[in-house]
């Protein structure tokens, strides 16, 4: 794999489940990196991958924004 994003514990800020959501990203984008790279797969199958990349990131962004505003 040519590009890749590898999380590093340095980036934790210490409440599992948003950790969690955020290693979920990184994978993600590691898997589009893939697909890219994979000349038989098609635009449409990188384009609905980065559909899913924009609606899971905004999705974990307002829960972890309520979250913020919860702990003020």
């Amino acid at each position: 794999m040519g590009n890749h994003v590898v999380w590093q514990d340095r980036f934790n800020i210490g409440v599992d489940l948003i950790d969690r959501e955020h290693k979920k990203l990184f994978n993600i984008l590691n898997s589009l990196f893939e697909l890219s790279e994979q000349e038989e797969k098609s635009q449409w199958v990188c384009r609905e991958g980065i559909k899913y990349f924009k609606g899971h990131t905004m999705k974990h962004f307002a829960e972890e924004e309520a979250y913020m505003a919860s702990i003020d």
